[in-house]
């Protein structure tokens, strides 16, 4: 049974109001999810397999003919887009709300945004080392030449 994980050297994640929210801290995109997505999203950061995740949709009233190729698409996505890596065997039930999977229609919506790529790249976060901690040091809030074309590399992509 497949597991993934959050690529947590790339990628930062926040659910809110049902809503999930990953951000590649390298690029600066970041992706969101509707409601029925992120309930999916919350059993896998759960170590929920995807075949546990797929038993549990199937058995919602009104679940589509087609759901294994959906959750295949959706694994697809998060996947080639390295918000998630595979981590081997899952465990655990899927605890997924029929009503949230109705209202979305079973859709499992993953859309990529760029429009904050670059106040996300300039967060000076980005330059800390672990040797400062939070506070970086002074010469890492003046790039050189090598470091803007890092930056613009990022945009790039």
């Amino acid at each position: 049974m497949a597991a993934y994980v959050l690529n947590e050297d790339k990628m930062f994640s926040d659910i809110a109001d049902g809503i999930a929210i990953v951000i590649n801290s390298e690029t600066g995109i970041y992706y969101g999810m509707n409601n029925f997505a992120t309930t999916v999203f919350e059993n896998i950061l759960a170590g929920v397999s995807t075949e546990n995740i797929l038993a549990a949709i199937q058995v919602l009233p009104g679940a589509p003919a087609d759901a294994s190729s959906r959750l295949d698409t959706f694994i697809k996505v998060m996947v080639d887009n390295e918000l998630l890596l595979e981590s081997g065997a899952g465990s655990g039930s899927a605890k997924l709300d029929g009503e949230i999977a109705s209202k979305d229609d079973f859709v499992l919506d993953v859309k990529e945004y760029n429009d904050a790529q670059e106040l996300l790249l300039a967060d000076p976060i980005h330059e800390v080392k672990p040797e400062t901690g939070w506070k970086p040091e002074k010469d890492a809030l003046n790039p050189d030449e090598e470091d803007v074309k890092r930056r613009e590399n990022k945009l790039g992509q």
